[in-house]
């Protein structure tokens, strides 16, 4: 690739610009934004404060178009328990694990497609989907219900059917987390995370899926900031040992980074240093990531301080010549091949209903000992903890659908204190409830939760406990009634009422 010609300072700007990917505050672009979006700017990635009404998002999206018509706007829109445009109310989409359970491609392929439209309906071109992590270790924090099962062949054939469904739609499907997350017990939002994979496991296993994302035609795949021991120190982002391997299996679209914000880069080289080795390293477009996850910055807003973190550092490393323009421009020509890929495709002016996914859902839910429910109102401790951050805030879908059955109190113990505080109090509030109930998300993950089922069995041991996240190797606790409910969306919780009240 010939050197670009970036003589000037406006030419520089808008070559770096070409390749930042940026969240922003708020439901109205910020000024920062609008001006680098007239620069140049890849796009931007809709995280769930930036969402409104239907009418709103596509107003936005619109408008980011106006400025920058070439402009690629993202979405985490996973289904199931990672949704930002039905946050609100909670996917209609029960999420991977259900769809691995039900082993039904097409079921999957026409979920997708579904999840596809809305995407394009609100304006936007590309899905951070699916998630194709092969999830072999219970433990893990990040992933779990996110991923369609621990079968890599499972895996595999259910990311094909994601990625067809979803590009049907006329918007890029972006596969995730490469080179696979699903042999880790670290979430990478708060450190580096490590596979725990042999070198036969992690050939054999975690690259499956990719290999059949890149045989359905994905137009993206996103970078975990994941160490593989075989691959050298590096995280993925950062290692051009890894990428090279991906494009090794026949990819040649757009490698995504996984949001610069997250600590495994922020805390360790920074997002501005981490943002020059990942172009380095192969990565096209750079998601900085939700500025409203990280502390304000003293000299502004959060996201305009963050973006120019990252593009002051590859201004300077493209002028000290560290980071090779063509390199930037290679990316740069990715990102807008992948753009005129999504505006070359069809799409529907409107978002079809959701499908009707009941029986499905139903079917999934794995009922361990009685799991009855006493008779008078229901008594609910919530026990899980803060859910890891590509999951988001979400409305507890399982309290409200079991109040449309019974009466519900509900007791969330996430301010209880300690461990020790959140077992005697749980333990203390279901001690005289009528019905009593306790909701977990994955007990062998988590110390407080584990107390906490523990403490109530010893005292309530009919106590019904609602397991949302991945199930452990052992039931959560020797003689409990647990309902495994593979998920947390709204379809899952009213799926698990539906059995214990209907």
């Amino acid at each position: 690739m010939q050197n670009p010609d970036i003589g000037d300072d406006e030419a520089l700007l808008r070559l770096v610009n070409s390749v930042i990917w940026p969240g922003f505050r708020g439901r109205t672009l910020p000024g920062w934004a609008e001006d680098a979006l007239r620069d140049g700017l890849a796009g931007l990635v809709y995280f769930e404060q930036n969402i409104g009404g239907p009418e709103e998002v596509r107003a936005l999206s619109a408008r980011i178009h106006q400025l920058n018509p070439a402009a690629v706007i993202g979405v985490d829109e996973e289904g199931g328990i990672v949704t930002r445009l039905e946050a609100r109310d909670g996917s209609s989409t029960p999420g991977n694990a259900v769809l691995g359970k039900a082993d039904d491609v097409a079921t999957t392929e026409a979920v997708s497609a579904w999840t596809g439209a809305i995407v394009a309906a609100a304006g936007i071109d590309i899905d951070l989907a699916p998630t194709v992590d092969v999830n072999v270790d219970p433990r893990n924090p990040v992933i779990g219900v996110r991923s369609f099962g621990a079968d890599p062949e499972l895996v595999a054939r259910h990311t094909g059917a994601a990625v067809r469904g979803l590009q049907s739609a006329g918007v890029a499907a972006c596969a995730k987390h490469y080179p696979g997350h699903g042999d880790t017990s670290t979430d990478s939002h708060l450190a580096l995370a490590v596979s725990n994979a042999t070198d036969q496991q992690f050939h054999e296993v975690h690259l499956r899926p990719f290999a059949e994302a890149v045989s359905a035609g994905v137009k993206a795949v996103m970078t975990a900031h994941l160490r593989v021991p075989q691959l050298g120190d590096a995280p993925a982002t950062l290692n051009p040992r890894a990428l090279g391997l991906l494009r090794s299996l026949g990819f040649d679209g757009v490698i995504v980074s996984d949001a610069l914000d997250m600590a495994a880069i922020r805390h360790t080289v920074g997002m501005g240093r981490g943002a020059v080795l990942a172009l380095l390293a192969g990565v096209d477009l750079l998601c900085i990531g939700n500025p409203v996850q990280n502390p304000q910055h003293p000299d502004g807003p959060t996201d305009e301080m963050e973006y120019l973190d990252v593009r002051d550092a590859l201004v300077g490393a493209v002028r000290s010549g560290e980071l090779p323009a063509s390199r930037v421009a290679e990316a740069a020509e990715r990102v807008a091949a992948l753009s005129v890929w999504v505006r070359s495709q069809p799409r529907a002016a409107a978002a079809p209903p959701a499908p009707d996914l009941d029986a499905i859902v139903t079917a999934s839910i794995r009922i361990v000992g009685a799991a009855r429910l006493a008779p008078g109102p229901l008594t609910v401790v919530d026990a899980r903890t803060k859910r890891n951050i590509a999951v988001g805030a979400q409305v507890d879908h399982f309290t409200r659908a079991l109040s449309s059955y019974r009466e519900v109190e509900r007791v969330w113990l996430t301010d209880a204190g300690t461990a020790e505080d959140a077992a005697r109090r749980a333990a203390d509030v279901l001690a005289s409830a009528a019905a009593p109930v306790l909701i977990v998300n994955q007990v062998q993950s988590n110390a407080l939760e584990a107390g906490v089922v523990d403490a109530v069995l010893a005292r309530r041991p009919e106590t019904v406990v609602i397991v949302a996240g991945w199930p452990g190797p052992g039931e959560p606790g020797a003689a409990a009634n647990a309902v495994y409910a593979y998920g947390s969306a709204r379809v899952n919780a009213a799926a698990v009422a539906r059995v214990l009240c209907g």
